[in-house]
């Protein structure tokens, strides 16, 4: 018995969750640009000469240095803290709601109950460990490090270039929004990740149970898929579904890995849209 409208139910409401984060953030890049811009005006109001904010001005008394430590501590505070709190929080969303999803999917598709849940550890395992690259907390340290470092930039050579208030602050905006994008790419990287490895730990309790089953690579077919992945799409279709336990190899990549988002390859894991397909064939 094919489990793909299941599937295609749990794509919908992860996209739901996932979608939720983004907006999220994207609040929270808004608060941020909003804070820093109110602190440049006062900035403005009290050292303002011949309609900028001159580097030689600030760098006197050690206003720039008190400047810096007050824009670090905002981007902290309204930014880079709550933004990975959203992060985490919705990546464990995705998670748990893959994994109880598929669970109700199997056990309707089976006749069974299937036991097992998701523990706290299990949880922030799958949302730490990617099979390639950083840790999720090492990449969120490393954004704030790099988030700081250009809003710090930016507002730099405005001063030295004698920028005004909106040139600067227009330029601060720019900047932010392509740290929104940046954060938005994680998440849906990491979303379509965590997603597939939930329904995939579900999977793993069925088949310790009994349930034998069979997996296929269904591509997003459309015109945004990569030549490697309509390749696996051709390889493994529902026609030629593998035993639920093996690996997908793409062999034109190098990847190998249980389930899409879980290859092992940047070049197959980031930005990869592809799901994982089950069918059941029996159960003992």
């Amino acid at each position: 018995m094919s489990l793909d409208r299941k599937f295609s139910d749990i794509d919908k409401k992860i996209d739901g969750i996932l979608g939720n984060t983004e907006r999220q953030i994207g609040r929270q890049y808004a608060k941020l640009n909003r804070e820093i811009r109110h602190l440049l005006s006062d900035y403005f109001a009290e050292y303002e000469t011949e309609g900028s904010l001159k580097y030689e001005t600030m760098a006197k008394y050690n206003r720039m240095e008190n400047f810096e430590k007050k824009i670090r501590d905002k981007i902290r505070k309204e930014g880079t803290t709550p933004i990975a709190r959203e992060i985490r929080k919705g990546l464990r969303s995705s998670v748990t709601t893959a994994f109880d999803e598929t669970k109700s999917g199997v056990e309707e598709a089976a006749g069974r109950k299937i036991q097992g849940t998701l523990k706290r550890d299990t949880i922030n395992e799958i949302i730490q460990t990617p099979d390639s690259g950083l840790k999720l907390n090492d990449r969120l340290q490393r954004r704030r490090a790099d988030v700081i470092d250009r809003v710090r930039e930016t507002l730099t050579q405005g001063m030295t270039r004698g920028e005004t208030y909106k040139q600067m602050t227009d330029r601060l905006k720019e900047e932010l929004e392509r740290d929104t994008e940046k954060a938005y790419r994680i998440v849906r990287t990491e979303g379509h990740r965590v997603q597939e490895s939930g329904k995939h730990k579900c999977l793993e309790h069925a088949k310790n149970q009994g349930v034998k089953m069979k997996k296929w690579w269904d591509d997003a077919g459309d015109e945004r898929v990569r030549d490697k992945h309509a390749h696996m799409g051709e390889k493994y279709s529902k026609d030629n579904a593998i035993p639920f336990e093996e690996n997908f190899v793409n062999d034109v990549s190098g990847g190998e890995g249980p389930h899409p988002g879980r290859m092992g390859t940047a070049v197959d894991d980031i930005h990869c849209r592809c799901q994982m397909r089950i069918i059941i064939e029996d159960v003992e």
